[in-house]
């Protein structure tokens, strides 16, 4: 298990300035990689009340469980890896009971349901990744139910990085902010 901060700035983008800022900061060395995330709740929305988002992740060939809860404006996360084989498993079945470290964790943040979690959602992420010292730059483009949208995200190591570089493209690029909720609540709002 690992847990960690996630100080993310994310930003919805135009297609005309996704691939803006494709061409400006990505190139054929940049990481890319596709990822399938299914999210899952409780039938009566007990994650989603707390402000905490459970994910599986598929991606080349592994996989990994995520549960985001809130933290100063961003998200504690913990992590567990499971085999490509346990996370089809879960996935397949369409639901499961939590496992413990993750039950010890939602317990830890006041939250507490003995219920199964369900899949909420679904969605693909092409998924274009530029490391630079002390942050990620990333650009993607989701697909799910019948939506494609582009996302900007900086990821750093401190709030005054990321509000820097974050702030730095956008205006650099003559891009708009814009309220942006996570990939999560995109998802599940256009299945509703």
């Amino acid at each position: 298990m690992r847990q960690e901060v996630e100080i993310e700035y994310k930003n919805l983008l135009t297609e005309t300035e996704y691939n803006k800022l494709k061409e400006i900061y990505f190139d054929r060395s940049s990481t890319h990689i596709t990822q399938n995330n299914y999210y899952f709740d409780t039938k009566d929305s007990h994650l989603k009340s707390a402000a905490c988002a459970l994910r599986i992740r598929t991606k080349d060939g592994s996989a990994e469980m995520t549960l985001k809860t809130p933290f100063e404006g961003h998200h504690n996360e913990t992590t567990l890896d499971l085999s490509i084989e346990k996370a089809s498993e879960l996935i397949s079945a369409g639901y499961f009971s939590l496992p413990e470290d993750i039950h010890t964790v939602l317990i830890e943040q006041g939250v507490s349901f003995s219920e199964n979690v369900f899949i909420v959602a679904q969605l693909k992420t092409e998924r274009l990744e530029i490391k630079k010292p002390h942050s990620i730059i990333v650009l993607d483009k989701s697909y799910y139910s019948n939506e494609v949208d582009y996302e900007l995200e900086v990821e750093a190591d401190s709030i005054s990085i990321g509000k820097n570089v974050f702030n730095t493209i956008l205006k650099n690029n003559k891009i708009p902010k814009r309220a942006t909720e996570n990939k999560i609540a995109r998802a599940f709002n256009a299945t509703q």
